[in-house]
This record gives C-alpha cells, sequence and structure tokens, in this order.
C-alpha cells in the first residue's frame, strides 16, 4: 500500500515538473508508466554507542543491497562517520522521509552554476518527504536542474528512520536532453542512454569503487557520465542513432 500511494505521489510530482518547466502532458508521466525502474527502502539507523550501533539496516531495494539514504553502494565505500558518503541517486526523483536529524544536501549555488559550500540539515517534519532531483532530470533538463548531492550523518545516541523512495523512468525509456534545453548557445552536454542502462553502469561503477558524486569537480560523475566515450551502450549505439 505504502509503495502504490508513493507511485501516485510520484506521478503528481512529474505532472507539476512537466508544468513547471513548459513541457508536453506525458512527457514524464509516459517514461514512468508501464513498470518503472524505481525500489523503496525502509532503513533503520542504531543509536551511534548503542550495542550495534553504527550500521543502517532494513528493507532493500530490488538491487539487493541495503544502507543508508541511497544505500550502501552508492557512494561507492562510505566513510565512518557517515551513514552514507555524499552522493546522487541515479534515478529521475527521490523521495525522503526521515523522524530525526541525519540527512544532509548541497544547496544550488547562487546563479544557478554548481553548487553552494555547505551541508545543509533537511528538515524532519512527520507529514512530509524530502524531494531531491536525480541524475535523470538533470541529464533530461541538459543541466537545469542539477541532481541534488547528499549524503546521511551520524548523530551521537539517537536512532534514526527513514523512508526512502527512488523514482525511477521503466527499463527501455530513453533518457536524452530534451529539445526544449538544448540551444545554440547551450548544446546538448549528455550522451543518450536507457534507463536500465544507466542504472546498471551506476552500479558497476559504485561495485569497483567510483563514487557517484566528484568532490574535485564538485558535481555528479553518474549524472554527466559519457557513454559515448566510455562505450558503455548508450542509446545513439542501441537504437542504431
Amino acid at each position: 500500500e505504502l509503495y502504490e500511494r508513493q507511485d501516485l505521489l510520484g506521478r503528481a510530482l512529474m505532472r507539476g515538473l512537466e508544468a513547471a518547466l513548459a513541457l508536453p502532458a506525458e512527457t514524464l508521466v509516459g517514461q514512468f508508466d508501464g513498470g518503472d525502474f524505481g525500489t523503496i527502502r525502509l532503513l533503520h539507523y542504531p543509536a551511534v554507542g548503542a550495542p550495534g550501533g553504527g550500521a543502517a539496516t532494513g528493507a532493500a531495494g530490488n538491487d539487493g543491497a541495503v544502507g543508508g539514504d541511497g544505500a550502501a553502494g552508492r557512494d561507492g565505500g562510505a566513510a565512518l562517520e557517515h551513514g552514507i558518503s555524499p552522493h546522487t541517486d541515479f534515478e529521475v526523483f527521490t523521495l525522503m522521509h526521515q523522524d530525526a536529524p541525519g540527512l544532509q544536501f548541497l544547496r544550488r549555488a547562487a546563479g544557478g552554476d554548481g553548487h553552494a559550500e555547505g551541508w545543509v540539515d533537511a528538515p524532519v517534519r512527520p507529514s512530509e518527504f524530502v524531494v531531491t532531483v536525480g541524475d535523470c532530470l538533470e541529464r533530461l533538463t541538459n543541466g537545469l536542474l542539477l541532481a541534488t548531492p547528499h549524503r546521511v550523518t551520524y548523530a551521537p545516541h539517537i536512532q534514526r528512520n527513514s523512508i526512502v523512495r527512488f523514482n525511477a523512468f521503466r527499463p527501455e525509456a530513453v533518457v536524452r536532453p530534451l529539445p526544449q534545453f538544448v540551444t545554440g548557445a547551450r548544446p546538448a552536454a549528455y550522451s543518450p542512454v536507457r534507463m536500465s542502462t544507466h542504472m546498471e553502469t551506476t552500479m558497476r561503477n559504485l561495485a569497483c569503487g567510483v563514487g557517484s558524486w566528484d568532490p574535485f569537480r564538485q558535481r555528479s560523475a553518474s549524472a554527466s557520465y559519457d557513454y559515448g566515450q566510455h562505450g558503455r551502450g548508450g542509446a545513439e549505439e542501441e537504437l542504431g542513432a
């Protein structure tokens, strides 16, 4: 029931994004219907210092991984001081709920170019979800929207529970910059890729220790991954474009 209700919320948010970005109806929702690639996770963080504390436990998503908000493995190896290290999510957007502090994110920089310095605490509100932008929205909008870097920190002696719903397109959906966001002054900066290929490639990179957030470039390595350059079966190659 929770998954189905969040599906309804996810569709409502996609319709809201279509309106806010002046996109034709069904541009996003049409890629979501028919068996999306999303997952949901229910996570419990024991209080640090408590017996058995220091690691998140909970229900895994479809890939079988268990971990922090975004799940262990999404950061390419979490630092000990974090429930999960800085990363972005490879889906379209993520709904996050927490009952105690811990989730932090970087704000968009003034003027919209990159992210501002300094981690910001996400609010703790019983009836609300935090919405973060995923890799696919960055690629679809040609960088107008940027994937939200976020992390989870441990709060001493405070246990924490979270609900994380990753909203993705159906596996065969092709993610490429939409024509509305490509101009002569702003050419397409992202290679096309199928949703399934992006997920599989990102998880493969993470398994090799390559995190999704690049702290040196201060941008998402997974959102900006060049499938043409790396030859990982980008959509142009798959579709014969």
